[in-house]
């Protein structure tokens, strides 16, 4: 990685520097064994409770696992590619042997009934992943139910940005996202409705992989919006991420190399007015050091994405409405004065304004992918905003005044509403506060996304920074 505006940050341990795939050859060298990795998983863990990164952890297990993966090691037995890898999962899917809330109160139906089927204890890329050798020790965090971006929950209580904890960590996936950032583990699963994998990625200073729709199953998982939903992984480099896909998508990605002169876009007409303005220099000075590199900036008129905002609420509204029926029909006990009023709302969107917004998402579908086709990726800010304190509603832009849930959310939102496969990865700081950028390629282009972002991480990307709170551990 470029190292520009920043140091690397390290504990001066190789597994703070190595890749995913350095450490799994290490641990089959025995230069290091997956009960050290676990033991230090914990450790930092107990580092840093005051984050509430953790929904549930069963240690005992995860380290008897983790003896157990050593152990086949020594015998020359290799489970696959994360052999002895600690991987964290987010308490939406379910993980044999622990329980799964989803951050609320309310009865889950829908996740009860999948995971109730002979076969089905936990959910298809768990299975993927503890077939591959991970070792999953923690269910994370999240925004109740996946409907939220901020990682607030009255349930659970807030999981805090690592860098600040009076601000938000983001969400839906917020746990994920503070426990790569403070070492919880080597990587995390999370959930992307609309940016629940982007959001955390970015406001935490990691990387976040939000693939195309439907790449990784998602049997065994609780819904929120069945044609929003996507699965993907958070972790601290490009490289680690497409391996974790690889996982769980049982997809191989191609070794792809990015063209001499990469072609990237930048919505500009639509960004006009909704940055903050730290985050327009950073990406003004970011724009300036790619086209140095050699790259062609092209700017993108894209009308359309400003329908995606009113056009992804009643979709989202609606369908989680139904995946919550049974508890909703019962009076909607155990959920929050956050959550309810959204789920009574999408009882009541009419059906005609349902297929109005799905027919409106095919038009700003087709439009990005029209723009697509002739780039390499579409480039932006992953969050318009720095991460807002804990608790704030509305943030300043260019523009004036937007409700953090619109600038935050409308960021990322249009990309999972229309399925294509988007990157968030950190690109600098300000006030020690990261900064992310999105990157978004064609649909089912997977493989040609994460060669893209590979190499933008290298040429513009800053390493992942240790928060304070852990860099004594």
């Amino acid at each position: 990685m470029s190292h520009d505006n920043l140091g690397l940050v390290s504990t001066g341990t190789c597994v703070d520097m190595a890749s995913l795939a350095e450490i799994a050859d290490s641990l089959v060298r025995r230069e290091i064994s997956a009960q050290a990795l676990i033991e230090s998983a914990r450790e930092r863990a107990q580092a840093v409770t005051e984050l509430n990164a953790l929904a549930h952890a069963d240690w005992p297990s995860a380290l008897a696992e983790a003896r157990r993966l050593d152990d086949e090691a020594r015998q020359g037995h290799l489970r696959g590619p994360l052999h002895g890898i600690p991987v964290s999962i987010k308490d939406l899917f379910a993980v044999r042997g622990m329980p799964t809330a989803a951050g609320t109160r309310a009865p889950l139906h829908e996740l009860d009934q999948d995971v109730a089927r002979p076969g089905h204890e936990e959910a298809v890329l768990v299975a993927r992943l503890r077939n591959a050798g991970a070792v999953l020790f923690a269910k994370t965090n999240m925004h109740e139910i996946a409907l939220g971006a901020t990682g607030e929950n009255c349930w659970t209580g807030d999981v805090r940005n690592p860098f600040d904890p009076a601000r938000q960590s983001g969400g839906s996936s917020s746990g994920a996202g503070v426990a790569v950032a403070t070492g919880i583990g080597l990587a995390a699963i999370g959930s992307d409705t609309g940016g629940s994998v982007r959001i955390p990625a970015a406001f935490c200073g990691v990387t976040g992989f939000k693939p195309s729709f439907g790449a990784i199953p998602l049997a065994g998982a609780l819904p929120l919006s069945w044609t929003c939903d996507h699965a993907g992984p958070l972790a601290r480099s490009v490289a680690d991420c497409a391996l974790l896909f690889e996982v769980m998508a049982h997809r191989r990605v191609a070794q792809r190399m990015v063209p001499r002169r990469a072609r990237l876009q930048v919505p500009t007409q639509w960004l006009a007015g909704r940055l903050a303005s730290p985050i327009r220099e950073v990406f003004e000075r970011l724009l300036a050091a790619l086209d140095e590199r050699g790259a062609e900036i092209g700017r993108l008129e894209t009308p359309r994405l400003a329908s995606a905002w009113p056009c992804y609420t009643p979709i989202v509204r609606t369908e989680a409405a139904w995946v919550h029926r049974v508890a909703l029909a019962t009076g909607g006990k155990g959920f929050s004065d956050l959550v309810l009023p959204a789920l009574r709302a999408g009882q009541t969107v009419l059906a005609g304004d349902y297929v109005d917004a799905l027919k409106m998402r095919e038009k700003i579908a087709a439009e990005l992918d029209a723009a697509l086709a002739d780039c390499d990726a579409l480039i932006l800010p992953t969050s318009p905003v720095l991460p807002p304190l804990r608790g704030q509603l509305d943030v300043e832009v260019e523009s004036g005044t937007m409700t953090t849930r619109e600038a935050v959310l409308g960021q990322t939102l249009p990309f999972s509403l229309c399925g294509l496969p988007a990157l968030s990865i950190p690109i600098g700081w300000v006030d020690g506060l990261p900064v992310g950028l999105q990157v978004v390629g064609r649909r089912n282009g997977d493989d040609a996304l994460l060669a893209v972002g590979q190499w933008l991480e290298a040429v513009v990307g800053v390493a992942p920074r240790q928060p304070n709170c852990v860099s004594a551990t």
